[in-house]
């Protein structure tokens, strides 16, 4: 009876032993990988989605904790993006398209997105959902806090997050550091929309910005009346001083339309007087729009903004010019 005894205590120490070997070998189990971690990512992102019914979504790239995006933070917006479309459960805008409309209505998202933006963005791609988050760096390791924002209502409703081994590919693109292409466009569009002003005759006649959609080019003036009595202001498609613009490869158009506020003259023919006529009230201003046709779609910048104001009047000239694309 008694060697039974020591018999059933000697497989009790080996059964614990093996026990407490096996709750080492778990804890001391290597990092999660990157495929696999981010699996487990999307696993959490479809689940929170179903529940809450959301079938749109965009993905804004990650970004650390100062606001900066490396290629690890694109390369997960990235992976996101084909990871849910491929579970066919979900519609996914693609990131040409996302930062194109980011682009277009000079919204700068990353990492956090406040209230207002997300409302905007759910509203112009029509998703109901926007997946964003940060990446914080551990040292050996990277933990990835992803968030989920209901278009509706501007309010997050799940989170979701992974921790990552910290290995050669996921430190090389953590070094990366990159700018954001809305980021890039809308300071673009910031510089362009720096209002540059000639004063002549009586007028002040400022530059507003210059577009390009479907290879038209529409320069956006706003022309003030500084004169005490009212005035004609006249731009002038004339023989001898076209109103024209030349591109950065040098390349010459000439004005096809003026509009003065709501008012739209299409400029026909070549003679002496063509052109368009606005009286602007002492004191007023009055935006004007001068279109040029058929430029070429990789023009970037306007060398020279050529207006001639009435037929032998004066001259206004504007040089390098941005364009901004918006088609």
């Amino acid at each position: 009876m008694k060697k039974m005894n020591l018999f059933i205590v000697f497989i009790l120490i080996i059964v614990f032993w093996g026990c407490a070997g096996q709750k080492e070998q778990i804890a001391t189990k290597g990092p999660e990988t990157l495929d696999s971690q981010l699996e487990n990512l999307v696993g959490q992102i479809v689940s929170d989605l179903s529940q809450n019914q959301k079938s749109k979504i965009a993905i804004i790239e990650f970004s650390n904790l100062q606001g900066q995006i490396t290629e690890f933070g694109q390369y997960l917006a990235e992976e996101l993006i084909t990871r849910l479309y491929l579970t066919n459960k979900f519609e996914v805008i693609e990131r040409q398209l996302l930062n194109k409309v980011l682009n277009e209505h000079q919204l700068n998202l990353s990492g956090l997105v406040d209230e207002s933006s997300a409302r905007e963005l759910g509203k112009i791609l029509g998703v109901d959902a926007i997946a964003s988050g940060s990446v914080t760096d551990l040292g050996n390791s990277v933990k990835v806090n992803a968030r989920l924002i209901s278009t509706e209502t501007g309010k997050i409703f799940s989170v979701a997050s992974v921790k990552i081994f910290k290995d050669d590919v996921v430190r090389k693109l953590m070094a990366q550091a990159v700018v954001s292409t809305n980021i890039v466009a809308k300071e673009s569009q910031q510089a362009a929309h720096q209002n540059i002003t000639v004063e002549k005759e009586g007028f002040k006649i400022e530059l507003v910005k210059c577009e390009m959609s479907n290879r038209t080019v529409v320069c956006h003036l706003i022309v003030t009346n500084t004169m005490e009595d009212d005035k004609d202001f006249h731009i002038t498609y004339g023989w001898q001083y076209m109103t024209k613009i030349y591109d950065g490869a040098g390349n010459e158009y000439v004005i096809s339309a003026v509009k003065f506020g709501n008012e739209y003259h299409k400029i026909k023919g070549l003679s002496q007087y063509s052109g368009a006529m606005k009286k602007i009230i002492a004191g007023l201003s009055v935006s004007t729009e001068l279109y040029f046709e058929n430029v070429s779609s990789n023009a970037t910048k306007i060398a020279l903004l050529q207006i001639l104001c009435e037929y032998r009047g004066f001259k206004v000239e504007f040089r390098n010019i941005p364009i901004t694309k918006i088609d």
